[in-house]
């Protein structure tokens, strides 16, 4: 006998043979006996840890968007009012950015179908006609005239990393005078959104319109701030801008998008604050009570007593039922201490009679405090991938080991955040620069290489080089480069470019102090450096301990 067919519970299906029962269960399904307990405890509602812990299964627009302007408006408050955020902010964009973000070009020969000689002589006239773009003392790069090129680099990474993306709109503003008509609008990223407050469909989301595929392809951005009531009537109207501006098989970008996508779907940025947002509020309204806390128990210094007993007073007071005439007491009192300042300089205290003066001496118990300060500070500093060191400046219990270690794993997160500002706002900019450069002829190309349009990719390809990573011990990390080129596991271009800097430069610049100090009769400096003959001991923290305690006795 068998029993099969829709009846059985769950799809379950139940063959009966004459030895042996077999189950076999359906897709999707679970067999009655575990259906009590789940398999895995993540799942499991019965366990007391999990217990009413049921988040909502959501897609990343449908968790994000609805959520996004509350999420934003409390970032920015607490970036703007709490130091140790806006110190966590300055500090991811000072390594990722900094004062200098540096084009080094490096147009593809094997594409272009040109020598690598001629490569190279290309690419040397690019960076010179980018730095002319990039530098230009009156900001034409700009469209408000405010910032040079990394300035404009520096303000969309600090988006990025405070509130999760950065907008931008690349406007085409010929200039009398100027060969280049490229121009970058920075666009606050608050303006993105639907028309006039429609909700979000299979179309626009967020602002951002797409295809079928999923692909952006136009952004809508309000005319002004909806916040900006003087403006009331651009904050009511929206402008459509299309992602890219087709010229024959080139698309050339006219909004640039920054965000890191963490989920597919992904349509709008998220910030990597809001995971450590609500802990760090409490933190700075914790710190703020125990400030005031301390500042209040140090601005007492004591207090006044009266010492006379009930019965001197009703004598003293003249009173003859009992009820002492306190306000005449007190009047006397307040005619007694008048403007007198019992506390703002060394000297004896003359007291009313009767009266005595109790000191505060009991100190404000904050021992706990700075332990509990730096857990936190801790777990905000990991959420941001830097480590407590960078964002509390506390460098007291750092050693050597640590102090490696922690910038080894910082320089990963930094070298991701770099990447996705590159790819996702300076190498489209970059690009399409380029495209104007050449097409002005401010750029030579090669004779018998293709067109700009023909080949894109091969003329755009760079590399950007930002801040240094700089340096715990020099000395050891000098030698290891050394060690490193010598090795031929790298080169003097990645070595330059890892502490930010430029080997072309730094050779054309040797060449000149060296003509110099030859034109001047000079010796020029013993400039080899000795690498280890033999690889160097690990330095310990034993080692450090040491060296400092002999710094100290030296000092």
């Amino acid at each position: 006998m068998s029993l099969a067919g829709p009846s059985g519970l769950c799809g379950l299906r139940i063959a009966m043979s004459a030895t042996k029962p077999r189950i076999r269960v359906a897709a999707g399904s679970r067999p009655m006996a575990a259906a009590s307990r789940s398999a895995h405890q993540s799942a499991d509602l019965g366990a007391q840890a999990v217990a009413g812990w049921v988040p909502p299964l959501l897609s990343p627009d449908a968790e994000w968007l609805y959520e996004r302007d509350l999420s934003v408006a409390r970032i920015r408050d607490l970036v703007r009012n709490d130091g140790w955020a806006q110190a966590a902010v300055d500090r991811m964009v000072d390594m990722t950015v900094g004062a200098t973000f540096r084009l080094s070009a490096k147009p593809d020969a094997a594409s272009l179908g040109i020598s690598q000689a001629e490569a190279d002589a290309l690419a040397l006239r690019i960076e010179a006609r980018w730095r002319k773009y990039a530098n230009d003392p009156t900001f034409r790069a700009d469209a408000e005239r405010a910032l040079p090129v990394v300035g404009l680099f520096g303000l969309a990474a600090r988006e990025l990393v405070a509130t999760g993306e950065a907008c931008a709109v690349l406007r085409w503003l010929p200039k009398a005078g100027w060969p280049f008509a490229t121009a970058l609008q920075m666009v606050d990223a608050d303006r993105l959104s639907n028309p006039h407050g429609a909700p979000d469909d299979e179309t626009i989301r967020g602002g951002v319109e797409c295809d079928a595929n999923g692909a952006a392809v136009a952004y809508h951005f309000r005319d002004g701030h909806p916040s900006d009531w003087f403006a009331s009537a651009k904050s009511q109207a929206w402008t459509r801008i299309e992602r890219f501006e087709r010229l024959g098989d080139w698309e050339r970008p006219k909004v640039l998008h920054l965000f890191e996508k963490r989920r597919p779907g992904q349509r709008r940025g998220v910030s990597r604050l809001t995971a450590a947002l609500v802990k760090q509020r409490l933190l700075a309204k914790y710190s703020e009570a125990e400030v005031k806390a301390a500042a209040l128990n140090g601005s007492i210094v004591g207090a006044i007593y009266t010492q006379m007993g009930s019965e001197y007073a009703a004598e003293a007071l003249g009173s003859t039922d009992g009820q002492q005439d306190w306000g005449a007491f007190n009047a006397a009192r307040t005619d007694f201490y008048g403007e007198r300042r019992l506390m703002d300089e060394a000297r004896f205290v003359t007291m009313f009679p009767s009266d005595r003066l109790d000191l505060n001496s009991t100190p404000r118990q904050v021992s706990g405090y700075p332990a509990f300060q730096k857990a936190f500070l801790q777990g905000f500093a990991a959420s941001l991938g830097i480590s407590y060191e960078q964002l509390s400046m506390d460098w007291t219990s750092t050693n050597y080991s640590s102090a490696r270690a922690a910038l080894n794993e910082t320089w990963r997160t930094i070298q991701r955040l770099r990447a996705v500002i590159v790819w996702g706002f300076v190498h489209p900019f970059y690009a399409a620069w380029l495209e104007d450069a050449i097409d002005t002829g401010e750029v030579e190309l090669p004779a018998g290489a293709p067109d700009f349009y023909d080949e894109p990719a091969a003329y755009a390809q760079a590399e950007w080089v930002g801040p240094g990573r700089g340096y715990v011990d020099p000395v050891k990390e000098a030698q290891a480069a050394i060690l490193r080129i010598r090795g031929r596991i790298s080169t003097y271009e990645r070595e330059a470019a890892e502490q930010g800097g430029d080997w072309m430069l730094n050779l054309q610049q040797a060449a000149r102090e060296e003509a110099a100090f030859r034109d001047a009769n000079v010796a020029l400096p013993d400039d080899t450096v000795a690498a280890p003959s033999a690889p160097a001991r690990e330095t310990t923290d034993a080692d450090q301990d040491e060296d400092d305690s002999k710094q100290r006795e030296a000092a």
